[in-house]
């Protein structure tokens, strides 16, 4: 199987399709696509947000964004990049997909930005199965908490170093 992130326009976050989510996994991964889209497009620096299709075999399994520079959250450490939106669908969930694309974003800030050390996120506290992906790729928490849309969130990081190495043992 050949994973694979592809890099999408701004305008193509709309018509993202295939992933498929139960509505509470969909609102802790920020909403649905027409929502993310929707706030996406009114960013003042939307080129600071790089939106990502995760694929297998070329079929369209997830989604994740990565943001840099003034795009971050208040809650990131300058010269980090944040992981937003991440998402596996229902279907192809525990196959490794999420670990595969987290390497690969990896990948991708290695050769794009190879000023930033570090991939930072938030994640609900109670989302356990994403507190296990993070973890078991190398994310610890940061020791900063917030009140989230949903409930209290918990800031993770984990160095860009750190990830690659999953890909180096699982391309």
């Amino acid at each position: 199987m050949k994973i694979a992130l592809k890099l999408l326009q701004i305008d193509e976050v709309a018509s993202v399709t295939g992933i498929e989510l139960d509505e509470h996994d969909e609102d802790l991964a920020g909403g649905s696509m027409a929502t993310i889209y929707k706030s996406l497009r009114r960013r003042p620096e939307p080129s600071l947000c790089h939106p990502f299709l995760v694929t297998v075999d070329c079929a369209t399994v997830g989604f994740l964004m990565l943001r840099e520079g003034s795009a971050l959250p208040y809650w990131a450490n300058p010269g980090s990049i944040s992981l937003h939106n991440f998402r596996i669908s229902r279907k192809a969930q525990g196959r490794g997909f999420g670990t595969a694309a987290l390497a690969l974003a990896a990948v991708w800030i290695a050769v794009h930005r190879p000023g930033s050390s570090a991939l930072t996120l938030s994640v609900n506290e109670e989302n356990s199965s994403a507190l296990r992906l993070y973890r078991r790729c190398g994310f610890q928490s940061s020791g900063c908490s917030f009140a989230g849309r949903l409930g209290a969130e918990i800031v993770l990081s984990c160095g860009v170093s750190e990830l690659l190495k999953k890909y180096v043992a699982d391309p």
